[in-house]
């Protein structure tokens, strides 16, 4: 096992604000192909001097190879090449992220599959809650909401990257996608969160990392071969809310082709007082099962460079 690094949100940006700024600027001069250039060139820096993330990578790649969709997946052993088209792969999925926030959505594909499931379980007095994971493109979601004329409401801890967010609000002050800034403990966010969901609004929320504000409100289920403490305030939030949850990806399979999936998770989530932790963990490990049967199939894919597993 690696030795385990600095808990993923306490650590710096490292230089990816200029590394962001340099890629638009390029994209907006050059085009595509001359910023694919630049955006290996960077991803082979960082590759090479952030130890603590190729070791992590590493570590998960190694469990991805240990069952045979996730061997066949990957095409070749966990070994450093593996783990750089890991890297690779992920400083893709920024590239179509700031090409998505110009605005240029309309040269992208989405192969969609399951999102009636959504629109059908969304009343005028009563949202939903959709849960994302750091696997595929969370921007390509957003542009699908869009394209569709759903709101979407996105909870965002930005203070862990201050820095990334504020290029893409520059990137686009247009952009619909209205943003609920969540903070460790912050009653106020739930009850924007509540108004969100009273109003048959959307709210998108990253259910594949541990916040400081989710210790003690954490559960831990199987997850590629090992316990692994995953967030509960999700689905305590939707049964507060009795509403529906979905598990909703979006992966990128090929340049410019993302194919997106939705999942219904719960279709009114009941928590009895009695049966909750049994409640909780049943739609936790729901979660943690759809996440690893698609990381399975897309393994470079999941963007998580910290020690996954590590005792939280």
């Amino acid at each position: 096992m690696t030795t385990r690094g600095p808990a993923w949100s306490r650590m710096g940006e490292r230089g990816s604000h200029w590394g962001l700024w340099l890629t638009v600027g390029c994209y907006r001069l050059f085009g595509r192909p001359l910023s694919l250039v630049l955006v290996h060139a960077i991803v082979l820096y960082y590759f090479l001097t952030i130890p603590v993330a190729r070791a992590a990578s590493r570590d998960y790649l190694r469990r991805i190879a240990a069952q045979p969709d996730g061997a066949r997946a990957l095409g070749r052993p966990p070994d450093r090449l593996a783990s750089f088209l890991h890297f690779r792969a992920f400083a893709l999925s920024i590239f179509d992220r700031i090409v998505l926030w110009l605005g240029r959505d309309g040269s992208f594909d989405f192969e969609v599959e399951g999102t009636d499931a959504i629109h059908q379980g969304l009343r005028p007095d009563r949202g939903a809650i959709v849960l994302g994971c750091h696997l595929g493109s969370f921007d390509a979601l957003r542009a699908l909401a869009e394209r569709d004329g759903l709101t979407v409401n996105v909870l965002m801890f930005t203070r862990n990257a201050p820095r990334i967010n504020a290029v893409f609000r520059q990137l686009s002050s247009r952009a619909k996608m209205r943003v609920i800034e969540a903070g460790p403990g912050t009653f106020g966010t739930v009850l924007r969160i509540r108004r969100c969901i009273e109003r048959g609004e959307i709210v998108a929320m990253l259910g594949d990392r541990m916040e400081a504000g989710d210790v003690g409100r954490a559960c831990r289920v199987p997850f590629l071969g090992a316990p692994v403490s995953f967030p509960e305030a999700p689905y305590l939030l939707a049964g507060l809310l009795r509403c529906p949850i979905f598990f909703m990806v979006a992966l990128r399979i090929g340049p410019q082709h993302y194919r997106i999936r939705a999942e219904l998770l719960s279709e009114e989530t009941r928590l009895a007082r009695d049966g909750r932790p049994d409640a909780v963990r049943e739609l936790v490990a729901a979660y943690a099962a759809r996440l690893e049967h698609h990381c399975l199939r897309a393994p470079y894919q999941w963007f998580n460079f910290y020690d996954f597993w590590a005792p939280r």
